[in-house]
């Protein structure tokens, strides 16, 4: 069964003072979200507080997430937070540009075997949440093909699924392709206006079509789908409570 749970950046202007943790925590549990995975939360808030918090609202976090330079760069601190929130799952996002070339690629899976592998000695799994400009064509492969086929079994993909549509990917595809390595996947939704500009909208709301990608979430053994969305026409957590709904509807829970 994939868990159904919330990308607290969705909300990061209101992650800036222990009030606003919260009662954005909060929030969102009251909604139904039960599982959470944290980023963007103003750093000078105590991780002792956001523990706190994380039991009292009753919210399970399964992990982190961050750049990949400020995970390796903070790298004692990233475990840490996981050790004391309760998560398992280490997610790194972006290909640096210092990779950006076939070799770059073929460097970068190495390092995110060599991170998984060290990862693992501390209990946790490491993700890479590849980005829509992350994307690159060299000689018939693309950099997440590269990756994908030189990292270890036990390395793991977030697919963003608003992120690989954008990217010129079929997500159907990919949710089959990294079957077995995709614990936790991202579920955005949007569209490009007329003028050419970016909207991001709650799910089921936007561009995508979602039945088989949500079917291909499910069958292919997900454990965790979370709902995110950074930009909003009108109250950030009615947007995240309509995700819900849409979501909850299509069975995933």
């Amino acid at each position: 069964m994939t868990k159904l749970g919330i990308q607290i950046s969705s909300v990061r202007e209101y992650l800036q003072t222990p009030e606003d943790v919260l009662a954005s925590f909060s929030k969102v549990s009251e909604i139904g979200y039960k599982t959470i995975q944290i980023q963007w939360i103003n750093p000078e808030i105590p991780m002792d507080f956001i523990h706190d918090v994380l039991k009292e609202t009753r919210l399970e976090c399964i992990g982190t997430q961050d750049h990949y330079d400020v995970v390796i760069s903070h790298l004692d601190e990233v475990i840490e937070i996981n050790d004391l929130w309760g998560g398992s799952y280490i997610t790194v996002s972006g290909i640096p540009e210092r990779y950006h070339s076939y070799e770059g690629c073929l460097e970068f899976a190495k390092e995110l075997n060599k991170l998984s592998e060290f990862l693992e000695t501390k209990g946790k799994i490491l993700n890479f949440h590849p980005r829509y400009m992350d994307v690159f064509q060299y000689d018939g492969q693309n950099s997440l093909d590269i990756i994908f086929e030189n990292t270890r079994r036990d390395f793991q993909f977030l697919l963003d699924i608003y992120q690989i549509i954008y990217a010129g990917l079929d997500p159907i595809e990919w949710i089959y392709k990294v079957k077995g390595r995709n614990d936790l996947i991202h579920f955005k939704d949007g569209l490009i206006d007329s003028d050419g500009n970016e909207v991001l909208m709650p799910v089921g709301q936007g561009a995508i079509q979602w039945k088989k990608i949500f079917d291909a979430t499910i069958e292919t053994g997900v454990k965790y789908a979370f709902a995110e969305q950074e930009k909003w026409q009108k109250n950030p957590f009615q947007c995240l409570k309509e995700s819900y709904d849409y979501i909850m509807m299509n069975g995933i829970e």
